[in-house]
């Protein structure tokens, strides 16, 4: 997206806010330089007992900038009116949305999925997508953003992640062997580069039972109100990207994903690996390039972790070293990138899949300015069907084993998901 177009997009998002007649809160606050992306600068917000983000143009020191502020157990939405001098924001916050945080930690590990099983039917492979981490630390990927509903109703809910064109509809049924909670959300992941499949969005239009559903962001998760054992989906996916993503928050929620990923890598070995120097400033050609580079056969996907940033001097990791590595230097490109831990199906004939806890695999998902595309940044075996799937039941199943290692040897991922409600 150009530098103009996310002008636009984050002005539309302060003239919606600016409609509300809300408090304003004066501050004093210092600020804490996240990253950056698309001219856009993030800067962490630290006020008295509460902290926040604040999205600002680059060049840009006065004015009206959209950001959060959490105050207290609630999380805002709102306008920050003022002026920044050396990490300093001098003026008003003004809220508009408020969220009540309810902090509900999960673990993620073994133990969680022993027992998970889920059958789908489905004309395309799907993979199906449960969380989202933003940082790694101490051999585990964190999430530490909390998180807000911004939408909760019963069915239908629609999850936006692009849009596109040269798009296909295909309906995806999901049955769980156990009620669940946290809902997957059927996406179709790129296996190989260079990508070309993207999700423009992805309804739930039923579930058993029919319960009220919330949509947490950033990370786009969807919590439903009581356990559920079967959701029926309607899913779109595009060979093409608009230029445009529309007048929505998508992009205030995907800046929190431009921070520190929690490891350090001379920056000299990623130019020696990656060489962007004819790639351009596009997106999707740096995305692309980092995509290539770790799926073409140089570095061996194996069944432990050497850590991430040991990856590219040892030629070999994991696929949390894999995916952790990507998110990295995507970010260290400005581009927001945050990693994804979800199932794939094993086909069993007639358009049905089974996904089960040996089928566990880790992606990335990154934000290029006009929505969200996902791939596997490892050398995957086997061959994709139809750009997202995998050859037959026999080699899913080593490929399962194998994705799966890090867990059954007792590899511990944590994840702290906030799960807040509207006021």
């Amino acid at each position: 997206m150009s530098t103009l177009i996310m002008l636009l997009l984050l002005n539309a998002i302060i003239g919606v806010l600016s409609q509300s007649n809300s408090s304003a809160v004066p501050m004093n606050a210092s600020l804490t330089y996240v990253g950056s992306a698309y001219s856009m600068v993030v800067y962490e917000v630290s006020y008295v007992n509460s902290t926040g983000y604040i999205i600002v143009p680059q060049g840009v020191y006065e004015g009206r900038f959209a950001g959060l502020l959490r105050l207290g157990n609630f999380v805002y939405v709102g306008i920050y009116n003022g002026l920044i001098t050396r990490l300093t924001f001098t003026g008003y916050f003004i809220p508009v949305v408020s969220y009540e945080a309810v902090s509900v930690p999960t673990v993620l590990s073994i133990g969680n999925y022993s027992y998970y099983v889920a059958t789908a039917q489905s004309k395309i492979p799907v993979f199906l997508r449960y969380l989202v981490f933003n940082e790694y630390g101490n051999g585990t990927l964190i999430n530490t953003l909390p998180l807000i509903t911004i939408n909760s109703s019963k069915p239908p809910l629609t999850i936006w992640f692009s849009y596109g064109y040269d798009c296909s509809e295909y309906m995806v049924n999901v049955t769980f062997y156990s009620p669940m909670k946290i809902l997957p959300i059927p996406v179709v992941v790129n296996l190989q580069p260079p990508l070309m499949y993207f999700v423009s969005n992805v309804s739930i239009v039923s579930t058993t039972p029919n319960t009220d559903l919330m949509l947490l962001e950033p990370g786009d998760i969807v919590v439903a109100s009581t356990p559920v054992t079967a959701v029926n989906y309607s899913m779109y996916i595009c060979r093409k990207l608009a230029e445009n993503f529309g007048e929505n928050t998508e992009a205030l929620y995907a800046m929190e994903y431009v921070g520190p990923v929690g490891i350090s890598i001379p920056s000299e070995l990623i130019t020696k690996a990656f060489n962007m120097n004819h790639i351009g400033n596009n997106p999707i050609n740096i995305i692309n390039k980092v995509f290539y580079v770790l799926t073409n056969g140089r570095y061996r996907l194996i069944t432990y972790s050497v850590g991430p940033e040991n990856l590219l001097i040892l030629n070999k990791g994991s696929p949390i070293d894999f995916t952790v590595i990507a998110m990295y230097v995507l970010r260290s490109y400005n581009i927001p990138t945050r990693v994804v831990y979800g199932f794939y199906g094993i086909s069993t004939g007639d358009d049905n899949y089974i996904f089960s806890s040996t089928t566990s695999i880790l992606w990335d998902e990154a934000y290029i300015g006009n929505g969200w595309v996902m791939f596997t940044p490892m050398p995957l075996l086997g061959k994709p069907m139809s750009g997202v799937g995998f050859g037959n039941v026999t080699l899913s199943i080593i490929i399962g084993l194998i994705l799966a290692m890090p867990w059954i040897i007792g590899y511990l991922t944590y994840v702290i998901i906030s799960h807040v409600k509207l006021r």
